[in-house]
């Protein structure tokens, strides 16, 4: 019997088409209103499909708020901000979607694909997006003045360069604090290259300068920030005789808004340094507080109005 294979080609492909057609009406029942979709994928590792299964719904998840803050915010705008927007919507997509729904899933080869269509929270995305991303915006790096104080253990005076006279000097756990900054887009200004002589105030000569002398200070630089603060170093106990140096570096600081002249923020860390040679154990223990603090003063700044 003569059999027409271009005639079982069409129907083949006629077939395929109505499949494929039914299964999306069938997962299109019912869709959400203002719904997004979403599509993630994850590897199966060693046979485990339910993990793979809940990391390519987390995929899918973050993809269907990508789409939601797409509709909001231009491609450029996007690309600009894409680590912003990745920390703060797209690794916290549940805080987003009210609700969601699984319109596909499949197993292929080595990887679990799945398909939702998300209901987003769009009030409390709009408000997130104009408050962190500023739409259309560019985000200008704060300008920030730092006046940290620092104190080594053994001392009784507190080291900090808005002192009077020869006693001013830029303590060191400044001067690492000020690397750390530009890590977390902050502009320091140099407020000895701005500033003559320092303002009347008497109280501009304590290590923890009162609100308004800080301000006034600020504005005279140029800041947007002042970051205000105590270094004080401890050296750990029992190193003396060891072959080894230890140091606790336990940091406070507010970061005042010079405009407002008001507190944005209120941080503090604490950082362990240990090293057989002394400088890199205080350097070390330094570091790792100001990190500890800056990311904490950044993540909380970044959730305020610039």
């Amino acid at each position: 019997m003569y059999i027409n294979r271009t005639n079982i080609a069409h129907a083949l492909a006629i077939a395929l088409f109505l499949l494929l057609h039914l299964s999306a009406a069938q997962a299109q029942d019912n869709p959400l209103p203002e719904g997004f979709i979403g599509r993630g994928i994850a590897q199966i590792n060693a046979g485990d499909v339910e993990s793979a299964r809940q990391q390519a719904l987390a995929d899918a998840q973050g993809k269907a708020i990508m789409e939601a803050v797409l509709a909001r915010v231009p491609l450029d705008v996007m690309e600009k901000n894409f680590l912003v927007l990745k920390k703060n919507f797209f690794d916290k997509s549940a805080t987003y979607i009210q609700s969601f729904k699984v319109v596909y899933e499949n197993t292929s080869f080595d990887f679990y694909q799945i398909t939702i269509q998300a209901l987003v929270q769009q009030e409390l995305l709009r408000k997130d997006l104009d408050t962190i991303v500023f739409v259309g915006t560019p985000r200008e790096p704060r300008k920030v003045l730092l006046m940290i104080a620092e104190k080594m253990s053994g001392s009784n005076d507190f080291i900090f360069w808005w002192a009077q006279g020869s006693a001013a000097k830029i303590p060191e756990s400044e001067l690492i604090l000020k690397e750390k900054c530009a890590e977390k887009d902050f502009m320091v200004v140099d407020p000895l290259q701005t500033l003559k002589e320092p303002p009347a105030s008497s109280p501009y000569f304590y290590p923890e300068p009162d609100i308004d002398t800080v301000c006034r200070i600020g504005a005279l630089c140029g800041a947007d920030i002042a970051i205000v603060g105590k270094a004080e170093i401890e050296r750990s106990r029992g190193t003396d005789a060891a072959s080894f140096s230890a140091f606790q570096c336990n940091l406070k600081a507010n970061a005042i808004s010079v405009k407002d002249r008001k507190v944005m923020v209120s941080a503090a860390a604490y950082g362990l340094g240990v090293n057989a040679d002394e400088v890199i154990a205080y350097r070390s223990a330094v570091d790792k507080a100001g990190r500890q603090l800056l990311n904490q003063i950044a993540d909380k700044l970044m959730l305020l109005p610039h």
